[in-house]
């Protein structure tokens, strides 16, 4: 059958095929033995395997060149990284464009130090914030303290066995004084882009939250704080993980970067994968969207900031490095006292910065702004062009919210024209409630004692704060629960919180004539309570109260004893009490005989007095005087005249003999009585001479003000 076939020794005839039998080399083997075939299918490997490593090389890029910043964005944003090569960590190609930086060729020096580890490189951006490593590492631990059953005073929520009526809710991430993601770009830590990126599409709103969202803020008194407050706290969230994706920062230069669509539209799908399982399409559509979603809410939450500022992220970043400096605001007949404020407070050391805020033209004249800025370091600004009022008006009380907001400074101190210190003020900053929190608040006066226990559950979104349920709104000690003449403030910190305050004292402020319903200043006295609990509906518990006591100073204008019966004060008329010894004669007098070795001293009798009577002491002043936890004077508002709203020359620059704090040593409740022009009565057994240091103080003060001309010749 075969016997025509060519051996296997020679070349097959065309069209003929080699037989197989057992033990035989196969066809395939055989196929291969043939030169030219041989060759050809070499050919056709050595093209695919050409193909192969060409793509890998296109995909990931030249893993051996250098990266150099060419663009001054590039070189803002990644620093000099001209010595780094690629494969270190290198900045991404503008995510996605080649255009942002040129590649070179390394030298023959740096081809040993490149790496060829072949791992792929991330398109990451540094946030970086230098020396808050540590604040941030403290913040987390700080956040862990919420779930300790044993909840000291300061944490912020409460713990399982807290209220009688408020039982503890473990807090949602939005309600956090810190943002929800554990990537805050104020916090110094590093933050993938791309992370960044997938935290943005995986919080897009459905379209009912965005309804409810979007829709007008209606109604007024309680029921819309409460309503202003859920959508603040949503607001933070929101904003948040957008800041996050956007805002590009180091210890230097903080700005907002707007290419994210061209990073969306040029990136590989391979990195585009690693972020969503979403087309490239519906990627770019959720990030409109979201945008479009935060771009309306921060409008019908808080649109004054338009146009001076193009946005919330813009607004933001303009003070993320803003340093620290002092912050006023008021008109000509404030002038003369924020002219004595700022000369006092630089005799005693304070070098900050300041700026003080006016409402235009009418409010502080040019001659005032002159001799304002004639001191170093001291600019006007003109508050109107940079908040919009239309539909409310910005006067009064309520600038200093925006005063506050609209600032350059980062970390703030803001005074009241009238606000007065013992000490250099600066060092406010160093408070550790401050450093800890961000924010330290002063406690108003205890008077008129009411609860208010019931107002702030119809206010405050759930859960409601342990710092708010020991208030003294809470716990009815007093209907005055904060001082707003002197506040402490970390904007980069308490962004959202300050928006808030804003929008109570802005459109929120007045009652409504139309509609009837009640605005903030309705529900309480002017601005002073709208800066914590903007921070509570803010869903933003990182504040402190200053725990030191509030008081008054002056002359002593009655000095009586009295006993405690059945917890009521009873005078005891014409009481005389004991003689003292002086110091050293109680340390010579002879012992008596009849002690013995080892027996107590007994006290001199002449030295002894009743336990049960208490002196007490009365002062009327203008001055609201606050404490240090020491009991010493920290600083006083109210001016340094009997009556600062009257003109009259003949009114004479207060005495300040001794000064009192309205804390008792038997504990009793505070004791006052308040008249016209702040005019405020004391009653305290706990009465404080000044020292030498503290009267020098109040001497230069009064000095100062002689000198610039806020007191009149006469007074």
């Amino acid at each position: 059958m075969y016997g025509n076939m060519p051996s296997r020794s020679s070349t097959p005839s065309r069209g003929f095929r080699t037989p197989t039998t057992l033990g035989s080399p196969s066809k395939y083997t055989d196929y291969f033995h043939q030169p030219r075939r041989r060759t050809h299918v070499t050919r056709i490997l050595a093209i695919s395997l050409a193909i192969v490593f060409c793509y890998i090389i296109a995909t990931r890029g030249p893993q051996s060149s250098q990266w150099v910043p060419t663009t001054i964005q590039d070189k803002v944003n990644f620093g000099d990284h001209a010595e780094r090569p690629v494969s270190e960590k290198a900045p991404p190609r503008g995510y996605g464009d080649t255009e942002s930086g040129r590649w070179t060729e390394p030298t023959e020096e740096q081809d040993e130090s490149i790496s060829d580890d072949g791992k792929e490189m991330e398109h990451t951006v540094d946030r970086v914030e230098g020396d808050e490593e540590a604040e941030y590492e403290k913040l987390k631990d700080s956040q862990t303290d919420n779930k300790d059953p044993d909840m000291k005073e300061g944490s912020d929520y409460v713990s399982a066995s807290g209220s009688d009526e408020e039982p503890a809710v473990e807090p949602s991430h939005h309600t956090q004084s810190t943002p929800f993601v554990a990537h805050n770009i104020g916090s110094g830590e590093k933050y993938s882009f791309r992370e960044a990126l997938r935290d943005v599409l995986h919080m897009v709103p459905d379209e009912i939250y965005t309804r409810d969202l979007l829709g007008p803020l209606e109604g007024g008194g309680q029921e819309r704080l409460k309503e202003l407050g859920v959508r603040a706290r949503a607001f933070h969230r929101f904003f948040t993980v957008w800041e996050a994706l956007h805002v590009v920062a180091d210890t230097k230069l903080t700005y907002v970067r707007d290419d994210v669509i061209n990073y969306l539209e040029n990136a590989p799908v391979k990195e585009l994968a690693e972020v969503s399982d979403m087309e490239r399409g519906d990627i770019i559509r959720a990030y409109e969207r979201y945008r479009a979603f935060l771009a309306k809410l921060s409008s019908i939450l808080f649109p004054y900031t338009s146009p001076y500022f193009a946005d919330h992220l813009t607004l933001h970043a303009h003070f993320r490095n803003g340093g620290r400096g002092i912050v006023l605001s008021g008109n000509d007949k404030q002038a003369p006292f924020i002219l004595t404020s700022i000369m006092s407070f630089r005799k005693l050391g304070c070098k900050l910065p300041v700026e003080i805020m006016y409402l235009g033209e009418n409010d502080l004249n040019d001659d005032w702004r002159m001799k304002l800025e004639s001191i170093p370091g001291v600019v006007t600004r003109d508050l109107s062009q940079m908040v919009s009022d239309e539909g409310w008006e910005l006067k009064g009380w309520a600038s200093k919210a925006f005063a506050l907001l609209m600032s350059s400074f980062r970390e703030v101190i803001y005074l009241d024209a009238d606000t007065l210190f013992f000490v250099n003020p600066a060092d406010l900053f160093d408070d550790p409630g401050y450093v800890e929190t961000g924010a330290l608040f002063f406690r108003d006066r205890v008077y008129a004692p009411s609860s208010r226990k019931q107002w702030l559950k119809d206010i405050l979104p759930k859960p409601i704060s342990k710092k708010a349920q020991t208030s003294r709104y809470w716990t009815g000690e007093s209907r005055e629960q904060q001082e707003s003449g002197c506040l402490v403030v970390d904007k980069w910190r308490h962004f959202v919180a300050i928006l808030t305050v804003t929008r109570m004292n802005g459109p929120d402020r007045d009652d409504n004539a139309k509609t009837g319903a009640k605005g903030v200043y309705s529900l309480f006295y002017g601005d002073k309570e709208t800066f914590w609990l903007g921070w509570e509906l803010a869903g933003d518990t990182d504040y402190w109260f200053n725990e030191g006591a509030a008081g008054n100073m002056g002359v002593v204008s009655e000095h009586v004893y009295y006993k405690l019966i059945e917890g009521k004060a009873e005078i005891i008329k014409d009481y005389q009490p004991p003689v003292s010894l002086p110091t050293h004669e109680q340390e010579t007098a002879p012992e008596s005989k009849s002690a013995e070795v080892g027996e107590p001293k007994k006290e001199s009798s002449l030295a002894k007095r009743d336990d049960q009577v208490h002196e007490l002491y009365t002062i009327s002043s203008p001055q609201l005087l606050h404490l240090d936890l020491n009991s010493r004077p920290l600083w006083f508002n109210g001016w340094i005249l009997d009556d600062k709203y009257e003109e009259n020359k003949h009114v004479n620059v207060s005495t300040w003999d001794v000064y009192l704090s309205e804390v008792k040593e038997t504990h009793e409740a505070a004791e006052w009585r308040i008249g016209g022009h702040n005019m405020a009565t004391l009653k305290s057994n706990k009465a404080y001479e000044f020292t030498q240091k503290e009267r020098d103080v109040l001497q230069m003060i009064v000095e100062t003000a002689r000198e610039n001309g806020a007191l009149k010749p006469g007074q």
